[in-house]
Order: C-alpha cells, then structure tokens, then sequence
C-alpha cells in the first residue's frame, strides 16, 4: 500500500527505534527522553522529529541530549507527517512510537519487544496507557471501531479486565510498538488525516493484510493527555470529525454502510450542536471530507484489492454500531492470549 517503498530494510545496529515527535513541547519531551534512559531494555535509540517548535527544542536537545538523532521540520505539519518522517529516518527491526507528554515504565520497551517476539502473527502492540495523573485509571488500552472509532477502557478503573493480553483493533500511535516488515508491507501513516485517528486507519489496514495488534498490559506507560492538543481545541475537534467520517466510509462493511452512512453525514452537524462547538467546525469537517470523496472511494477500492482476510474475520474485528457495553470492557469479540513468554527475546517470524 501507500509509502511502503518509502521505508529502508531495517539494518540499524540498534533492535528498537523510538520515535518521538513533539512541537513546541520541550519542557515535556525532557520528562519523556529521562523516562527513555531508565529503561531496562538498552537496545535501542531515539529520534526526535521536530514541528517546527519556537521554543529551543532544538538547542535544548543538542546541549543537553546529544545521542538523540533530531528531524526537524519548518512547520507544524501533524502528526502523521511527524512520525512518518521518523520512521523513515530509522532502519530498526522494531519501530516504537511515544508522544512527547508521556513517561514510560522502566519495563515499557522492554515488554513491547517480548510481545513481539512471542507472537509472530502479530504485526503492533498497544500499551497500557494510565492516566499520568491519577495512575489507577486507564487512559487506552487499545482502540475499537464502531460507527466510530474509540479508545478501550478510557477514563476507567485500571483492573482484572486490563490484566490479560489481547488481540485489539488497533494501539494508539502515542505509545505503540511495529514491525517494520509489516509497515513495509501496509504503508505508512496516511497524511491526510494530519493528526487523530491515522492510528486506526494504520490498525485496520494492518489487519486486512492480516496483521493483528496485540494489547500488552505490561507495557506501561503514563500519558498527561493531549498536552499539545489544548492549544487549538477548535482543530483538534474538526479533526476527529472529518477523521471519523474517513475512516467510516473507507472501511466499514457494505451493509453497515448503507444503513448508517446517511446518519454518519448528519453527525458532524449533530455532535458540534450537542458538544456547545461552533457550528462551522461541523460544517468544515463535513465538506473537507466530501472534497476528498473520490480519495476515499480510491483508498476503499485500494483495500479491498489488497485484502488477505476473510470478510467475515474484518466483521468480527468490529465492534457493534448497536452495542452498549460498559467502556472499560474489551469488545465482546476481543480474544484474550496467553501471556508473553520470559527472557530474551529472540527474533520472531512472520
């Protein structure tokens, strides 16, 4: 798919990359890269791919970090863009993706890479994201998709229903674990999302090829929570909603499509009135997203060609646009495996 031959074999002497972006964010990227040097795993190194900040990011991590490898852009341009760039910049074996607002557990790397080795049918990991300031409450455990797509277990008491791998949907990007062979193979983040939700468009594309993502609860890391994003809340949220209407009308089902698409085009209109936010916000999202009709009808022609799984697998990787099930429970098809193995890992086929 897209941006595949974009990315070099991993031939990096370093197993694990870790790619960070950030913009204008340098006061919490320092917190991120210390939590990095007290990790148990040492196997790997760090790329920073910079937005375009103003506030000495740069310099900062020249002076103060200068084993970090720095990508720099003259502008914001998303996050997608961000973390391609640094994927591309990497040749590890095992790319990991951290926002630039989280703190990772001394174990995090170290029980992404074992999750892989173990599973050789899995292509991502998502870690157990906790909230960084209440760190008994989850803040993802992985995503579902729906009508639209969700974190697992937001906002809810971590516990026994987080304990246990299992197969998810997707990991959010901002603490995630790939293959690099499986992003060779399925193509990068897509562009066009910018930021928010290209995690899961990845996820399901990943799945189509017939990679599955694994949740791997001892993978800990501690998010403060769209740290960056509450600078331009207005964006953010026209950005989930065109995101949204992307990821519905490229994937779903023919016959999920047909009975709620007509109220997927109504939903940009209906949740800016429920969530009290400018109506023009819907407004955009909804004709950007009808600008951009012919791309998704290419991106959904594309996928279907591209397909190694049944249809009715992709089905049950989908949780129901009817279900009410409590938001701390894993979606009632989510299969639980067994725990990763212990020791060194050794290197896993696909």
């Amino acid at each position: 798919m897209s941006d595949a031959a974009d990315i070099a074999p991993g031939t990096d002497n370093a197993r694990v990359s870790v790619v960070i972006p950030t913009w204008n964010g340098g006061e919490l990227l320092v917190h991120a890269l210390d939590s990095l040097s007290r990790q148990s795993w040492r196997d790997f190194h760090v790329i920073v791919v910079d937005n375009g900040s103003r506030d000495g990011t740069a310099e900062r991590l020249a002076r103060d970090y200068p084993q970090v490898r720095l990508v720099s852009f003259p502008e914001n341009r998303g996050f997608a863009a961000a973390v391609n760039a640094g994927i591309r910049a990497s040749q590890s074996e095992i790319v990991i993706l951290m926002n630039n607002d989280t703190e990772a557990d001394p174990g995090w790397i170290e029980a992404l890479v074992r999750a892989l080795d173990s599973h050789p049918d899995v292509g991502s990991c998502a870690s157990k994201v906790l909230d960084f300031h209440d760190r008994t409450r989850i803040d993802s455990a992985g995503d579902r998709l729906g009508l639209i797509a969700s974190q697992i277990g937001h906002g809810q008491a971590d516990g026994p229903p987080f304990a246990h791998p299992r197969y998810v949907l997707s990991a959010c990007a901002g603490a995630a674990a790939y293959r690099r062979r499986a992003l060779q193979d399925v193509g990068l983040f897509d562009e066009r999302f910018e930021s928010y939700l290209e995690d899961v468009d990845l996820g399901v594309r990943a799945q189509l090829a017939g990679y599955r993502c694994l949740y791997v609860p001892d993978a800990v890391i501690y998010h403060r929570g769209s740290a960056t994003a509450r600078r331009m809340p207005e964006r953010k949220f026209y950005l989930l909603l065109r995101n949204s209407l992307f990821l519905f009308f490229q994937y779903m089902p023919l016959a999920r499509l047909v009975i709620f698409g007509p109220l997927m085009l109504v939903a940009p209109l209906y949740i800016a009135l429920r969530e009290r936010v400018p109506l023009r916000v819907g407004v955009r999202s909804l004709r950007d997203f009808l600008r951009n009709g012919r791309a998704v009808l290419a991106r959904r022609r594309q996928v279907a060609r591209a397909r190694r799984i049944p249809r009715s697998e992709f089905r049950r990787l989908l949780s129901s646009p009817l279900a009410r099930q409590p938001r701390n429970a894993f979606p009632e098809r989510t299969q639980r495996v067994p725990a990763v193995t212990t020791g060194r890992p050794s290197e896993a086929r696909r």
